[in-house]
This record gives C-alpha cells, sequence and structure tokens, in this order.
C-alpha cells in the first residue's frame, strides 16, 4: 500500500507547491533575468560592486538595490582546497531575498566565464556551491534571481585543505638580492641592454648618465671625484659598465653601473626613471637598498589598458590645441612634451611635433583601487608614448614608452 506521504506528493505533483508548503518550485519562478552570458561580456557582470577579499569563516553582509544588482568578492588559494561558498539571511527573520551565486577563476585575459553557478539550494531561494579548486584567484559573485530583486543577504566562503593557508608576505628583502652577482641570475629581473662608458665614449652620453656616472664612482672609497673625467680616471681600465634591467612584474626599469676599484666591485644602482640611487655595490655587496619586490597594477602594454575588465575608461578626447584642457590636464601635457621634446618646448609646440599634431587624452579608473588615472599619450614616430598621472596631480603612474608602461609607481602592495 502506498503511503499517504507518497499520495500527498503525488497530488502535490498535480496540483502544484500550493498544497506543501516546503515546496519551491524554479519553475514557478520563471527564467533568470540578466543571465550574464558566457565570457562575462555584459557590462553589469564585468564591473560588479567590488568588496575586496572575503575572509574565510567570516561572512560578508551586503545588500541588492535598484542601483547596485550585482556584487563581487574574492579570494585567493594557494594549493588545492575544497571550498564551499553559499548565500543566506543577512538578518534573522527578513524577507527572503532570491539571489544566484556565480564563481570565477582569473585567468590571463581576466576573470573570463564562470566555472560554476547556483540558483537555489534545496528548498530555498538562497544559493549554494561547493567545489575542489587548485591555486589561484576567485572571484565569488551575487545577483538577483530577477532584474528587480532587492534585499539584504549574507555570502560565506569556507574552506578546508592545504591552499587554505595565505600567500606569504611580500619580501622585504632588497629586490635585487644580496650581490651584484645575484643581480644576472635574479627570476624577477630581465636584462634589457649592456652598454660601457669609457673615455672615448663618454661624450656619447647624456648629462643625466653622467652625473649617474659620478654618483656611482663616489660609492666607492673615491668620494672627492666631482666631474665624468675624473670618475672615470680612478676606475679599472678607466671603465665603467651599465646594465639596464626591468623588474617584469612591476614594470620598473633600472641602471645598474658597475666598475672595478683594485680588483673589487662597486657601482650604484638608479632608478631608471627619477635617477634616485636606490642601491650602492659595496665591494660586491648590495648596500642602502631601498626597492623591495612589487607588482605594479597596470598592464605591461598600454593599448591592453582600453580592454583590460580591471579599468573603466572614458571616451578618447582628441586634442589640437592647448586651449583645449584644462588646467590640470595643461600641466600634465606640459611635462609629458616636455619629457619628449625637451624641457623648454610649450604646450602648443609640443602638439605641433606630435604626430598628426594631436595628443590623446583619457580618464581611466581602477575598479579595486578607486584610483583615478588620467592619460596624456600621442604618437611620436609612429610609436606611442605619454604618461599615465594620478586624477589630476602632476605625480606619475606610469610612463608610456613605445607603448609599453614603464616607471610604474601603482603597486598591489
Amino acid at each position: 500500500m502506498r503511503s499517504s506521504l507518497a499520495i500527498l506528493v503525488g497530488l502535490g505533483l498535480g496540483l502544484g507547491c500550493s498544497l506543501l508548503p516546503a515546496c519551491v518550485s524554479s519553475d514557478d519562478k520563471g527564467p533568470e533575468e540578466e543571465l550574464p552570458p558566457d565570457g562575462g561580456k555584459a557590462d553589469s557582470i564585468r564591473t560588479p560592486i567590488d568588496h575586496g577579499a572575503i575572509v574565510f569563516g567570516a561572512p560578508a553582509t551586503s545588500a541588492l538595490t535598484a542601483d547596485e544588482h550585482f556584487h563581487a568578492w574574492t579570494f585567493e588559494l594557494t594549493g588545492d582546497a575544497t571550498v564551499d561558498l553559499a548565500t543566506t539571511y543577512a538578518v534573522r527573520g527578513q524577507r527572503k531575498t532570491d539571489t544566484v551565486l556565480y564563481l570565477y577563476k582569473e585567468g590571463a585575459a581576466g576573470w573570463g566565464s564562470y566555472i560554476a553557478r547556483n540558483d537555489d539550494t534545496g528548498n530555498t531561494v538562497y544559493s549554494k556551491l561547493s567545489r575542489s579548486l587548485g591555486a589561484g584567484r576567485y572571484r565569488a559573485l551575487v545577483k538577483g534571481h530577477l532584474a528587480s530583486t532587492t534585499g539584504k543577504f549574507k555570502l560565506s566562503v569556507d574552506c578546508a585543505g592545504d591552499g587554505c593557508a595565505p600567500p606569504p608576505p611580500p619580501s622585504s628583502s632588497c629586490l635585487f638580492g644580496a650581490t651584484f652577482d645575484d643581480i644576472a641570475t635574479n627570476p624577477a629581473l630581465r636584462n634589457n641592454a649592456t652598454q660601457s662608458i669609457t673615455a672615448a665614449t663618454l661624450a656619447t652620453y647624456t648629462a643625466e648618465q653622467q652625473r649617474r656616472l659620478v654618483v656611482a664612482v663616489q660609492q666607492s672609497s673615491h668620494t672627492d671625484v666631482m666631474t665624468p673625467a675624473e670618475a672615470l680616471a680612478v676606475v679599472d681600465q678607466m671603465e665603467v659598465g651599465i646594465d639596464y634591467v626591468t623588474e617584469t612584474a612591476s614594470l620598473r626599469q633600472f641602471a645598474v653601473y658597475e666598475y672595478g676599484v683594485g680588483d673589487n666591485s662597486y657601482g650604484g644602482i638608479f632608478d631608471n626613471q627619477t635617477g634616485a640611487l636606490v642601491s650602492s655595490i659595496h665591494d660586491g655587496d648590495l648596500a642602502n637598498c631601498t626597492v623591495t619586490t612589487e607588482v605594479c597594477l597596470l598592464p605591461a602594454d598600454y593599448h591592453v589598458m582600453g580592454t583590460d575588465p580591471a579599468f573603466t575608461h572614458a571616451a578618447v578626447r582628441v586634442i589640437t590645441s592647448a586651449s583645449q584642457l584644462s588646467t590640470s590636464e595643461r600641466a600634465q601635457a606640459e611635462l609629458t612634451l616636455r619629457r619628449v621634446y625637451g624641457p623648454a618646448t610649450t604646450v602648443d609646440q609640443g602638439i605641433g611635433l606630435a604626430d598628426r599634431h594631436q595628443i590623446n587624452v583619457q580618464t581611466y579608473r581602477h575598479i579595486a583601487t578607486g584610483r583615478d588615472l588620467t592619460v596624456i599619450e600621442f604618437g611620436a614616430g609612429d610609436t606611442s608614448v605619454g604618461t599615465i598621472f594620478y586624477g589630476t596631480t602632476t605625480v606619475q603612474a606610469g610612463a608610456i614608452e613605445d607603448t609599453f608602461i614603464t616607471g610604474c609607481t601603482m603597486f598591489a602592495t
């Protein structure tokens, strides 16, 4: 004989969920609205409200409103782990908020397509995902089932496994290593070029390069040298080598000046953008180092910024006259044009020298940090050059050289 429960369930299937108080039918809710297509191409899904990192085991509370439909949190795994993600009520007894939960893994091109999704879990309108994941950075995104869905909710992310351990803190040791020889084998550095300064080649170097030569030689016992010629006269073989190296993660460039004094290695390492001395070389050892490992938040190629999901941006403004610039933009343009065309260049003169007699102005916002950026960019001999400034200031976030970004100061730390 069939049980009364089985009969009731059978009747419920024929008459609908109204006879079964615990039954929640996704068919009755209709299709999910604003479902993001694979690839995350919809603007709303690409630019959610970014709440930053969520702590494992510490739920985060937020709300879906008429203006804020998409909310996202990130977490990082250092290895394999099992992760449970769930939404639920923010306050006991509140009206239920019908959520949909998405999980993404960051790749080389950004967040890409979601790797998991859940609308209703069990007999509730809340959402839950449980996945075994590998090392990487992940995003949990919460939206409403309907475009009109509003209400508070709570997101929790629980983690089990070795990969739940936080990543090691950034190294506080010198970027270059402990000795001059460490630079050549440092995997964080890339050697771009090597040069040699001698009496015969001295005149081919700029005034700034010759100034660095004097400062580098002063890092030895020859602190009294004052001119480039004096500096070359006191070093072994009257020769100083220069290695130009880039920290690939931070897009910073450095110039390493090294020479021998009595068969011992001395010299100085300079920030190639600012000219500041960032480390000395004393008898082969690195001393007074002021730079540590960093990771730049800007892409390596400026042209990528326009499609990088980490940024929002406004339309490009094409400038053909200084009168089209605001006061702050004019100051930024002047600094950029003078860096390329010389210290006496006016803005209008620089525009006239640029390819097609124009410069481009564009504003960006880095979503995660909320930092506003202004870019002055133009063609100079069929190559892209320019400067990325913080907001309306003249403080540099990065320099554009042949489309590549160098001299970055906008770091993840």
